[in-house]
């Protein structure tokens, strides 16, 4: 199959380009000078699209810019699936994100939703939305990483939030099975296999990546930290800002049956992460 794959040169699109071609498929994967999806050239995007029969959308951005985040996560994917459909592309796969809804009131999340909706009305398309993201390189799962070398982890309300985190190569492997057969039109949350508090998610990372046992926990009260966060979020370009504490206090968590049977197995779980990287 021909694949053109948006966002291939981004952390989860280089694992879901390296599995695809793995797979036998051939994958375009343009760079952000030649399909720059913040300023979008239309006799570029649609030589991209000439000859390929299915296109995997995994760009994704964190930004304190509800603009941006708007023209890369939903205009520019429905402007882009309108072409496509006039190209011949007959299949689309849109990597979104766990909770993605139109009306969200985050607007990573609302602008993602938005996103899924335009493309679906106009293409066959399955669309998976992966939890928080584990692997070597992700921007969030470095963050986690260093996190978890402290002796002390002064986290928010004590790092009670529950996530469900799973493996970029889950994700990898997910996409190429949703390729391997006709489209469903469908939408699959995947999460890893289990669920449990930010703190215990640094604790397995401390224990499976540093060998060191259990940190102790300082709680951080959320009004105690408010007054930091617009600093913070300019600093971080919107990954560390009152949003993202927002959606990490709702949590990030999903029935995963769905993402099991299209694996064949069940995901991995957070102590399995590190062996994984090793295999």
């Amino acid at each position: 199959m021909n694949i053109l794959l948006l966002g291939g040169s981004g952390f989860i699109g280089r694992h879901i380009a390296a599995r695809l071609r793995q797979c036998g498929h051939q994958v375009q994967t343009p760079t952000h000078q030649a399909l720059d999806l913040r300023a979008l050239d239309e006799r570029a995007a649609r030589a991209c699209l000439h000859g390929q029969d299915a296109v995997v959308n995994a760009v994704g951005i964190m930004s304190r810019d509800a603009d941006a985040l708007e023209t890369v996560h939903h205009h520019a994917p429905a402007t882009l699936a309108g072409w496509a459909r006039e190209a011949g592309v007959t299949r689309w796969l849109q990597v979104s994100a766990l909770g993605a809804d139109a009306w969200h009131p985050v607007a990573f999340l609302g602008s993602k939703g938005r996103g899924d909706e335009a493309v679906r009305a106009q293409l066959a398309t399955d669309t998976v939305r992966p939890s928080v993201v584990y692997g070597r390189g992700g921007k969030s799962c470095e963050l986690f990483i260093r996190l978890a070398r402290l002796p002390l982890l002064a986290l928010p309300d004590g790092g009670r939030q529950m996530l469900q985190p799973v493996h970029v190569y889950d994700i990898a492997d997910g996409v190429a099975a949703l390729l391997a057969a006709p489209s469903r039109n469908t939408t699959i949350n995947m999460t890893g296999a289990r669920a449990l508090t930010l703190a215990a998610y640094l604790n397995t990372l401390r224990a499976s990546l540093h060998g060191k046992t259990a940190a102790r926990v300082l709680p951080l009260p959320s009004p105690l930290l408010a007054p930091f966060l617009p600093l913070t979020n300019y600093l971080s370009n919107g990954m560390v800002s009152a949003a993202t504490l927002r959606l990490l206090a709702d949590g990030s968590c999903a029935d995963n049956r769905d993402f099991s049977a299209l694996l064949g197995r069940t995901p991995l779980a957070p102590e399995q992460f590190a062996a994984a990287d090793a295999s």
